[in-house]
């Protein structure tokens, strides 16, 4: 386990801490309520999709809330298919991390989150091709998704907060 920052979550506007964690073991999934996924192609893109929202609008990983009685590789893939139209399978994806945010207050009402500990797990999968053009579902938030360079990442994501996970991967 390595941390990687700390800090605030974007869009969570309750005080609370947020800890970027490079880890290749998962926290205990009743506390884990969204999954993401790192895809690398061939030549080292990264999947990313893009979806105009208010609170996640611009390009970010593909990835999302995990559903009752679902674990959160399952909802990483299911994820990942909805917002990207990208096919994966378990096997597909290795741990890469978390964030751990932790409320600093007492817990409003509707707040649908572990507390005051949860986490966002993050995992990576790495192709052995290029990656193909894909389309997110029909019924998505998102309306695009493409395979970005590191840099163009680094330019279009630069306030994400699993943005230093780019340089922790695991082999």
């Amino acid at each position: 386990m390595k941390l990687l920052s700390s800090g605030r979550l974007p869009g969570l506007d309750l005080p609370h801490r947020s800890d970027l964690v490079a880890s290749t073991e998962l926290p205990p999934y009743e506390l884990i309520s969204t999954a993401f996924v790192l895809i690398f192609d061939r030549s080292s893109r990264l999947l990313l999709r893009y979806a105009d929202l208010p609170t996640r609008g611009g390009w970010d990983l593909p990835g999302g809330h995990v559903e009752l009685g679902e674990t959160p590789t399952a909802a990483a893939i299911r994820e990942v298919d909805e917002e990207s139209g990208w096919p994966l399978r378990e096997s597909d994806l290795t741990v890469l991390g978390w964030n751990r945010f932790s409320l600093e207050a007492p817990k409003p009402s509707g707040f649908r989150y572990p507390y005051p500990v949860g986490y966002l797990a993050y995992f990576v999968a790495r192709l052995t091709t290029d990656g193909q053009p894909t389309t997110p579902a029909a019924d998505s938030e998102c309306s695009l998704a493409d395979w970005l360079t590191p840099a163009e990442v680094r330019t279009r994501c630069a306030d994400r907060r699993w943005l230093p996970l780019l340089d922790h991967q695991p082999e």
